[in-house]
């Protein structure tokens, strides 16, 4: 990460699930860190117990809304961030349940960010600040065949509002990125598949590949809505965190796009499947096994088929990105003790949901 310590680092929804390890992780490296988020609940952060304390003197929080773009506006001005990683979006079962919103917030939210940061730049006569951008597995679409590998410029059709801003935000993050003579941002993205982790929380068709390990790592029954043979892309949040980082640390010279593919774990050049995430937890937890049931939806199996896999080859030879947990077992291990060391953070979700 950059040297200058004295400027922060922004994060918008940095209350959310992947903003809070990454500001966690930011923090720990030393950096100065800026949230902005629409909900004021910091118990993601809080319940991270000494280690927030440790850092806190070091976080910023406001609270405010990227659909406003006089509060992005603001925010650069107040804080003069050094770089942007923006989060903030409504996932995917909240933007279909109202499209409105998850347009304003989802894609004209980016838009506001991008140019924030592109006015902010001009002021300041600076070079253009990094904004690092996670698009998602859904913005292929409908036309994936079920456990197709998706190479990098695999053409993108999205059938949901969520997959629709993910995709025009990649376009438009590379518009920003491609003004002569010098770019606007400094716009770098990555595509994840879904992402599983402690306090992810209810929400969004591909959660049940969170809370079939949470809920029983807890010791509580867990009813998943597909097939133990569904299968779907996963990566777990720590090498989520990790892509971020390194993409924004990445040379610049050594890249030749604007947004890769993040591949998840892999058995037998396959993503997992719903009975291989259930036996990784009981051979971990042997008592959990009684827990683990299957009742599952038609509707939601058909959407999760059509989300294939990521081919991250691109990502692996132009920024050397490798995952270290690569395996369920490394996964559910991991989970296990962020379930036990920071119980708080995984409740405050289950109040939230």
């Amino acid at each position: 990460m950059n040297d200058d310590k004295k400027k922060p680092i922004l994060i918008t929804g940095g209350s959310g699930f992947i903003g809070s390890y990454l500001a966690m992780a930011l923090l720990e490296e030393g950096e100065r860190v800026v949230l902005f988020d629409r909900n004021p609940d910091l118990r993601r952060m809080t319940g991270f117990k000494k280690r927030y304390e440790d850092v806190k003197d070091r976080l910023t929080f406001v609270q405010g809304d990227l659909s406003l773009l006089p509060h992005v506006l603001t925010l650069f001005d107040t804080h003069e961030p050094k770089s942007v990683f923006h989060l903030g979006a409504l996932l995917s079962a909240g933007a279909d349940a109202n499209p409105t919103m998850g347009f304003q917030v989802d894609l004209v939210g980016t838009w506001h960010v991008l140019e924030a940061a592109r006015l902010y730049c001009q002021r300041q006569k600076a070079p253009p600040v990094k904004v690092i951008f996670p698009s998602t597995i859904a913005s292929f679409g409908r036309f994936i065949a079920p456990g197709a590998k998706v190479n990098n410029e695999a053409i993108q059709m999205p059938t949901t509002m969520y997959g629709v801003s993910k995709v025009s935000a990649e376009r438009l993050g590379e518009y920003y990125n491609s003004r002569q003579p010098a770019p606007w941002v400094d716009f770098r993205a990555v595509r994840f598949p879904s992402v599983v982790g402690a306090s992810r929380g209810p929400g969004g068709t591909t959660v049940y590949s969170t809370l079939l390990l949470e809920k029983p790592l807890q010791g509580k029954a867990y009813e998943a809505y597909v097939t133990p043979d569904t299968r779907l892309d996963i990566l777990y949040v720590k090498d989520a965190v990790r892509a971020l980082i390194e993409l924004h640390g990445a040379d610049a010279a050594k890249l030749t796009r604007r947004v890769y593919n993040i591949a998840g774990i892999r058995i037998d050049d396959q993503a997992p499947s719903a009975a291989e995430i259930k036996a990784a937890v009981v051979a971990e937890r042997p008592n959990t096994e009684p827990l683990i049931t299957f009742n599952p939806s038609q509707r939601l199996i058909d959407i999760i088929r059509t989300f294939g896999i990521l081919d991250g080859t691109v990502a692996q030879q132009e920024w050397n990105w490798k995952m270290q947990f690569d395996t369920l077992s490394k996964v559910v291990k991991d989970f296990a003790t962020e379930v036990e060391r920071y119980p708080e953070r995984i409740l405050a979700l289950e109040l939230h949901g």
